[in-house]
Parts: structure tokens; C-alpha cells; sequence
């Protein structure tokens, strides 16, 4: 359900849905929501193209092993899709959407099996189920079948995949086999049509052949902004990129590109990060210099995307974009906490360091950074954790310009998402219904209660989320979803590391 920001009119003349102002309060126990949920576009080393893949971790599976099967293995030197997996496990994320892209101009590894006619013909085409350059270190094998008049199929994988198939009686039934169990191959009717009325296709097989090799594949041309960004055809209804992530747009909390950052594909991630009321994270594109990097972030004006620069690596060597690390830090933290409280214990080196005229210089333009500072691990020791968490917003929604720089706190911006969506699942159980007294009184009520619970919450092991609040209601609204009116929310009055250069010595905190 979209919402509405800065309305200022009739509320009554709206469609149907709730219309909330900036709802900024964090998350309850006491209404189940979504857990926070990472999403991701770029390259790996194998994966589909056409569907995003949801990878929840289970009690005995951690993300990267479930991830391993479709897009390889977590890796300390291969694509930055494979290496975000490393840098994923190490910081326990549990929940994560993934988009694979290739560039222009990219090919399926296939093989052609010749039928056993006296003049060979096609009969089966054989696909790498993903495609990729890695499709041609995949083999096949064909044989006899245990029982008579039959064949046998041994498709091996790469990736530790053996794949074998017996008793298949004719082509059509190979097909339809390997479709419905293969977890790396397609098979395709490769036949062409035959003028001999009298001659079976149906019982067609593929001729004995020793391993062989599926051919072919490539990853394409580089990628580039349009492959971030992607595609999406009326027609047939593929989609590609971004534009596919969209579809997972209302599971998603942060997303962010693996490893690449440009103006238009930046752009195309603030839109959607707006439209539907989550976070995206970019990095600093084409500049290099801390001068370039400010005057960059002033091309962008919004409220759900910050700026992070900086490439990170893990203590094994795996690199990570700052604009990916830190949707990680904010997704596996709590809702309520900035991505400063967040230590990367796996982080040991960064591609650039700041020293304290730069770090200024990023704090006062709201780019992001990660810095070394106090470790939590012991007495001495340092850590990397963001320098500063705020917005790329300059002007308010009523389009006045933003002068209170705790208006671009990334943690504010959460914090409304979460209990915008939130107020969707309070008042599931009165969609559709007419609004009676008896049911405004009842969804009032609940709505209030879940406020209330942050204000002051009923576990006594619960901290306070939010310090007050106001909320007016239409006792007049026929449809629960125009029934809230306004809610306001106040902030508690927190402190806010804005600069911390501890290899220099120094230090600054200011409070709001």
C-alpha cells in the first residue's frame, strides 16, 4: 500500500489506503512483522537471471552454504557477489534477496545429442540451467539404461553435482525427468520435424556417447549502469536487475548494488527505495577524492538513501563496497540502533583512510565512511565502524530545505519505515470491512496499544523505543485504511558520533 508524504489537503478525498506523515517508531514484539531483509543486484560467479533468489539461514544451515548450490561458493578473489557471501556469513545476516546480472551479449552453454537413426540427428539440447562462462566445465554422459530399450543420462556439475538418470525410454520422458529434478541442467527437444509420416519421434533416443563438455557459455560484455538498473518487458513479463528486486520490493528492508556505484543506476535505487518505503545504500561513483565526493552527493535529494564511500576488506581478503557493508550493519543490528553501533569484527583494512580534515569534510556533506575506533573487544584494541549515518535529504516533504541535520539521521528513516509498514499488519484483521462504532473503537484501540507498548513497554526486559507520541483518528472513515489520520512520534534525544579519528588522537561527540 503506497504512502502518501507531505499531504496537506483533504484526507477524505484520498483513495482508500492509510495515510501516515512520517511515522517514526521502531520495532515491537508484540506485532509480527518481517524480519529485516538485505537485498542485493550484481555479479556471482553462477545464478539465474530471471527470478530473484530468497535465502532465509535455518538452524542448520547458514546463508552461504544455502547460497552455494545456485550461486558458487563464497570466495576471498572471485566475483563481488561471491565475496559478499563471506563477508554475509561473517556478519550473521539471516535473511537476504539476491539478483544475479550479465553483461551484454551472454550465452548459455549447451551441447547437442545426436538420436541413434543410421543418418544421426538432433535429438536433446542440453543447457547449463544457469548460464555463464562457468557452464562449460559442466559434462554429460550417455549410456545404456539398467532395464532393456532404455538410456541412461550422468550430468556432472562443477560444483560438486552428479546427476545420474536411469531407465529414460525416449527423449520426451529424458525432458521431462531432468526438468523436474536437475538442479544445474535444462534439456530442451532438439529434433526437427520429419516428413516420413511413419517415423515415431516420441520413441526417439539419444545416441552412447562418452563425456562431454557443454560449450559456449560467457558472462558477456562488462556490465554496466543498464544491467544494475535492468529491464522489464511488458509483453512477456521478464525482468532483470533492479527492476526485478522490485518484485521482492515489499519484503526487502536494505539493498544496495555488490560493488558498483554511477549517477543513473544511484538514482534508480532512491526511487525505488521510495516508492516502496525502504532503504537503499549507493556508493560514490566516479569520484575518487574526498572534494569529488561531496559535490556529488549534492546531486542527490532524498530521504531513503545514503552515501557510503570506501571498499572494505574481510581478514580473509574479501572485498565489500562500503554502500553493501553498511545495509549489512543496519539490517543485522536492531531498528532502533544506528550502524554506528554496529563493530565489523571481520573488517581489517580499507581501500582509502580518511585522516580528520577529510573525515570532516564527509561528515559535513553526509557521505559515510567506516572508520577505527574504540573496539569492543578489549582495552586498547580499535575497530571499524561507521563514521557518521545520515540520509542524502536536503529538503523536507513539504519542500522546505533541511536545517537540523538530525532530519537526515538513516536511523530516523528506518525507524519511520518500519512502523509505516507495521500499521499495515496492526490493522490487517479490518481490511475490507465496513467501519462500524464497534470497529473504529477496536482498531483505535490496538493502534494505540502497539504505540503505547514502545512508549512504555509491558516486558519489563524491553527498553522504551520511542519518548511520546500523538495519533488523531476520522471517526467518520468508512474504510480502515484512510481511519489514522496523523501520528507523530517524538525521538528520543540521542548522542551522535559525528567524527571519530583515532589514529590521529582525536575525537568529537556532539548531542542533538
Amino acid at each position: 500500500m503506497p504512502i502518501l508524504r507531505g499531504f496537506t489537503g483533504n484526507i477524505q478525498t484520498l483513495p482508500p489506503d492509510i495515510y501516515v506523515n512520517e511515522l517514526p517508531a521502531p520495532q515491537s514484539d508484540e506485532v509480527t512483522m518481517p524480519d529485516f531483509v538485505l537485498g542485493f543486484v550484481g555479479c556471482f560467479d553462477r545464478g539465474p537471471l530471471d527470478s530473484y533468489v530468497y535465502v532465509s539461514e535455518t538452524p542448520t544451515s547458514r546463508m552461504a552454504e544455502i547460497m552455494t548450490p545456485v550461486f558458487g561458493t563464497a570466495s576471498d578473489n572471485g566475483e563481488l557477489g561471491n565475496q559478499l557471501m563471506v563477508h554475509l556469513d561473517k556478519a550473521k545476516a539471516k535473511k537476504a534477496v539476491f539478483v544475479r546480472i550479465l553483461g551484454k551479449g551472454y550465452a548459455t552453454a549447451n551441447l547437442i545429442l545426436n538420436d541413434r537413426q543410421e543418418t544421426p540427428a538432433a535429438a536433446i539440447k542440453v543447457s547449463a540451467k544457469y548460464p555463464g562462462a562457468y557452464g562449460n566445465i559442466f559434462t554429460v554422459e550417455v549410456g545404456e539404461g539398467t532395464v532393456k530399450d532404455s538410456f541412461k543420462l550422468i550430468l556432472v556439475s562443477d560444483i560438486g553435482g552428479k546427476e545420474t538418470y536411469d531407465n529414460l525410454l525416449t527423449v520426451a520422458d529424458a525432458i521431462e525427468t531432468v526438468n523436474s529434478k536437475s538442479v544445474h541442467f535444462v534439456l530442451e527437444n532438439a529434433a526437427q520435424p520429419v516428413e516420413d509420416e511413419n517415423f515415431d519421434v516420441s520413441k526417439l533416443m539419444p545416441a552412447i556417447m562418452e563425456q562431454t563438455q557443454l560449450a559456449g557459455g560467457s558472462n558477456g560484455a562488462a556490465v554496466t549502469a543498464s544491467e544494475y538498473i535492468g529491464s522489464y518487458d511488458a509483453g512477456t513479463g521478464e525482468r532483470t536487475g533492479l527492476k526485478l528486486l522490485e518484485l521482492a520490493g515489499k519484503q526487502i528492508t536494505d539493498f544496495a548494488y555488490i560493488g558498483f556505484s554511477a549517477n543513473e543506476a544511484d538514482k534508480a535505487l532512491a526511487v525505488m527505495g521510495e516508492k516502496y518505503n525502504n532503504f537503499s545504500y549507493c556508493g560514490t561513483g566516479a569520484a575518487k577524492t574526498v572534494d569529488e565526493m561531496a559535490e556529488r552527493r549534492m546531486t542527490f535529494d532524498t530521504d531513503f538513501m545514503q552515501m557510503v564511500a570506501g571498499d572494505y576488506y574481510a581478514n580473509t581478503g574479501a572485498v565489500i563496497s562500503g554502500a553493501c557493508l553498511s545495509a549489512i550493519v543496519h539490517a543485522v543490528g536492531n531498528v532502533e540502533d544506528s550502524g554506528l553501533a554496529k563493530e565489523c569484527l571481520w573488517i581489517n583494512k580499507a581501500s582509502q583512510e580518511f585522516d580528520f580534515d577529510q573525515l570532516t569534510t564527509l561528515f559535513a556533506n553526509e557521505v559515510a565512511c567506516f572508520t577505527l575506533k574504540p573496539s569492543e573487544t578489549e582495552n586498547g584494541a580499535l575497530g571499524w565502524r561507521m563514521g557518521n549515518d545520515y540520509t542524502l535529504a536536503q529538503t523536507e516533504v513539504d519542500g522546505s530545505v533541511v536545517t537540523d541535520i538530525r532530519s537526515r539521521k538513516v536511523t530516523r528513516r528506518r525507524l519511520n519505515s518500519w512502523i509505516e509498514n507495521s500499521l499495515f499488519f496492526v490493522a490487517a484483521k479490518w481490511q475490507g470491512k465496513a467501519m462500524s462504532k464497534r470497529l473504529r473503537e477496536a482498531a483505535e484501540l490496538r493502534m494505540r496499544t502497539f504505540l503505547d507498548n514502545l512508549k512504555t513497554p509491558t516486558n519489563p526486559l524491553q527498553t522504551p523505543k520511542i519518548e511520546d507520541y500523538s495519533v488523531v483518528f476520522d471517526d467518520n472513515a468508512k474504510h480502515i485504511d484512510v481511519f489514522m489520520q496523523e501520528l507523530k512520534v517524538k525521538h528520543f534525544n540521542t548522542a551522535d558520533w559525528i567524527l571519530l579519528n583515532y589514529q590521529g588522537g582525536a575525537s568529537v561527540e556532539v548531542s542533538e
